[in-house]
């Protein structure tokens, strides 16, 4: 089953990082790449991920505020917000927001964490 995931950050090297981690891990993953939240909003809307892994601090467009726009539009889809800003109050709004919060450094077992995630969601779905 092929299964899409939507890497958002501003950092080019933060989304290689992740990309290859998650395509070692399991090569069934395609991913697409954006650098800020209005890009992931475009791409999202585009692609419907079944799993969007997203930074918070970000130009143009933080992540809380493009997650809090698709999560409405795509309900089959996980959301990780994947940040070095670990403080309470980003805790709090990713959970308001429904969304699973993972802190950075990206390593394998934050990639393998995240896929993880995706797949305790979709036990048993056939969804690609």
């Amino acid at each position: 089953m092929n299964k899409t995931v939507l890497v958002v950050d501003d950092s080019k090297v933060s989304r290689m990082m992740m990309t290859r981690v998650i395509t070692e891990k399991d090569a069934d993953w395609q991913v697409i790449e954006a650098e800020n939240g209005q890009k992931a909003i475009e791409m999202g809307l585009e692609f419907a991920p079944n799993l969007i892994i997203m930074d918070v601090n970000m130009p143009v467009m933080d992540g809380f505020q493009a997650a809090e726009n698709l999560r409405p539009k795509l309900p089959d889809t996980t959301f990780i917000m994947l940040t070095a800003n670990v403080q309470a109050s980003s805790k709090q709004r990713a959970e308001e927001l429904g969304v699973h919060f993972i802190a950075k450094p990206i390593t394998p077992s934050v990639a393998e964490q995240a896929l993880t995630i995706w797949g305790e969601e979709h036990e048993g779905s056939e969804r690609s």
